[in-house]
């Protein structure tokens, strides 16, 4: 396990140095990563062989096609595909792992006490991606509680605060997203599928909020402005990879961003309440208004039925 997670540690160091330091020469990088692999009680030597060998697995195993520059005379990532198969949400809990090394977890560490269903999906839903083989599952929908059987040609996989979700085209060609915490009896079909090219789940996603990317919402500028505690947390963190921050002045920060006002944006929005005031569009402002007034009177009437 020591050795598993030794080598899965060399690749996180990688691809990490990468990110912050492109185009660092073959030499460099190893004298970094047997300097991290040694602070972290790991075997520190790391031959040419053994970099060489995870370079090339980096590529097999993630498709990171790492490449040495000639001109710049240093290996650097591809162009990643920001908002889609984010390196980080992969890369995160394998840092944690490799950080506890052998020791369970200690009474200092605090983990999320969320369970996660439908992870038990994804090697075969990667499985299914990969061959192009189409999947039969039931899903049940939240609304209504109801279920129903679903064949689908699923073309990629998307993580969303902890949930997974597998985006694919039905029989009808329609493109949907359907959560893996409410998929049961997932089987893979022998049938295959030939995916439409002209269809980049990146772009889908590009210009939304979490996990709705239908057209239905249109595309619009968002202006806002909170206030500097608030506006500090979103400098560090960004609500959108569009999000630019316009000006500070009076203690407010002014931000703006380019996006789908879909449910998951309006519920984010909405959890800044105490400090965001939207700015434009119009239309936002008014609908999170009416949501206040209908919460406001929602929750007047409870309290008065109480007394």
């Amino acid at each position: 396990m020591k050795k598993l997670k030794g080598q899965l540690l060399r690749w996180i160091l990688i691809v990490r140095k990468l990110q912050n330091q492109p185009y660092i020469s073959f030499r460099e990088l190893q004298r970094e990563l047997e300097r991290e692999l040694a602070f972290r009680g790991y075997d520190p030597v790391c031959s040419d062989a053994t970099l060489k060998r995870d370079l090339n697995e980096l590529k097999e195993e993630f498709g990171l096609d790492i490449t040495y520059s000639r001109t710049h005379k240093g290996y650097s990532l591809p162009a990643v595909r920001k908002g889609w198969l984010d390196m980080d949400c992969i890369i995160e809990p394998i840092e944690v792992m490799t950080a506890l090394g052998n020791h369970s977890l200690p009474e200092y560490i605090l983990p999320e006490q969320y369970q996660t269903r439908g992870t038990q999906y994804l090697s075969y839903l990667l499985h299914a991606i990969r061959q192009r083989q189409k999947v039969h599952f039931l899903y049940r929908k939240y609304a209504d509680n109801t279920r129903s059987e679903r064949t689908l040609s699923p073309y990629a996989l998307k993580e969303w605060r902890g949930r997974w979700y597998v985006l694919g085209a039905e029989e009808s060609g329609k493109i949907k997203t359907f959560g893996l915490d409410r998929i049961k009896q997932l089987t893979l079909l022998p049938e295959t599928f030939s995916k439409n090219e002209a269809f980049d789940p990146v772009q889908k996603f590009k210009d939304s909020f979490g996990i709705y990317s239908s057209e239905e919402y249109p595309i619009e500028k968002v202006v806002f402005d909170c206030d500097m505690e608030d506006g500090n947390y979103l400098k560090s963190r960004p609500l959108h990879p569009s999000q630019q921050l316009l000006k500070e002045e009076n203690g407010r920060m002014v931000f703006s961003l380019r996006v789908r006002i879909t449910p998951d944006f309006l519920m984010e929005i909405m959890s800044r309440s105490w400090s965001l005031h939207i700015v434009q569009p119009a239309s936002l402002r008014q609908r999170l208004c009416n949501i206040y007034r209908e919460a406001l009177q929602r929750n007047e009437s409870s309290s008065t039925e109480t007394t």
